[in-house]
């Protein structure tokens, strides 16, 4: 029975980080972000496939990069164009819009079943070591 509650408690664990993580990443980008263009600047090798190195240019800022892949059928070669989305607060955060939820109401979600996965599954642990 102790094996099963830590179990919960850990997949409540990495549920609730991962979650966590996705949500802070893409919300602002979902909430506030700016599509612009990016060209590819170079392409790269890795075991997996090829890397793209993006470059754009926010209004009024410096350029900046962005490294999206791997790739097994890259779509840009070197002076191709994509779509990206950056939030103009921290133009650092970026993404491809393919890769942003549509809206970060089911993320909340998971967070709140994967949270309450893992207070049970301390809450019940706790009870079975004191009693």
């Amino acid at each position: 029975m102790t094996l099963l509650i830590t179990f919960a408690a850990l997949i409540g664990l990495v549920g609730f980080a991962v979650s966590l993580g996705v949500y802070v990443h893409s919300s602002p980008l979902v909430k506030r972000g700016v599509r612009t263009s990016a060209r590819c600047v170079a392409v790269g090798q890795v075991a997996a496939g090829s890397m793209l190195l993006l470059e754009y240019t926010p209004p009024g800022g410096p350029a900046r990069q962005y490294t999206v892949g791997p790739y097994v059928f890259p779509p840009v070669q070197v002076g191709g164009r994509l779509d990206v989305v950056y939030d103009p607060k921290r133009p650092q955060e970026v993404s491809l819009p393919e890769r942003l939820p549509k809206n970060t109401r089911g993320l909340v979600v998971a967070m709140a079943v994967f949270g309450a996965l893992l207070l049970f599954g301390v809450v019940r642990f706790v009870l079975a070591v004191i009693g």
